[in-house]
């Protein structure tokens, strides 16, 4: 039975605006291999929250939101688009983005995020493999959903299969620095365990 997708939703000031940063957000999901559904919506009322899991609003944008229990993230795209998107996409990943915190309306939790960079452990296995490596990475601050959503990007990026479980993603062949540049890129500090 296939996994619901995650529904994602921009709220704007306009229509043309939301419409934008949705279509750039899809993209760069999709070229990662999030298989997110992507929505627009403008003003200052989100009444379409039933089945969306996060909602990015414009910061300017005032609204109430009550019996919702999704994810509320704030922007302001500002003049490369393509930057902001990079860093909600690192937020949403789990990663970090370095961003100064955006003001918040009263009543809306801030996301959690890090207090400090986290750092991942990335090895290299073969026992009991016959021979065939994987990479591993482990020690990651992620939920299962969140687990697998990385491990989705990591083999994505690398072209080649894996697995997530246990809290490890496993990916196959040794792609220790194609990772590692990926986790650094998404906020985390990477620790090379073994040889």
């Amino acid at each position: 039975m296939a996994k619901p997708q995650k529904v994602i939703l921009f709220l704007a000031p306009t229509a043309a605006e939301a419409k934008s940063a949705a279509g750039a957000f899809s993209a760069a999901a999709n070229r990662l291999g999030m298989p997110w559904e992507v929505r627009s919506a403008a003003g200052g009322d989100p009444h379409q929250l039933g089945d969306v899991s996060v909602l990015i609003a414009w910061n300017e944008l005032s609204f109430d939101i009550k019996d919702w229990q999704g994810r509320v993230e704030h922007w302001s795209p500002g003049g490369d688009i393509d930057q902001a998107v990079n860093k909600l996409l690192a937020r949403l990943l789990g990663g970090r983005d370095d961003a100064p915190d955006a003001p918040r309306e009263p009543g809306i939790p801030k996301p959690a995020q890090p207090k400090k960079v986290h750092t991942v452990k990335l090895s290299r296995e073969t026992a009991g493999r016959r021979g065939k490596g994987v990479t591993v990475v482990s020690e990651l601050p992620l939920n299962e959903d969140q687990l697998k959503e990385l491990a989705t990007k990591l083999k994505n990026a690398c072209g080649t299969g894996g697995t997530a479980k246990d809290g490890r993603i496993e990916i196959q062949g040794d792609q220790r620095d194609r990772i590692a540049a990926e986790l650094e890129k998404l906020g985390y500090k990477v620790k090379r365990a073994g040889g």
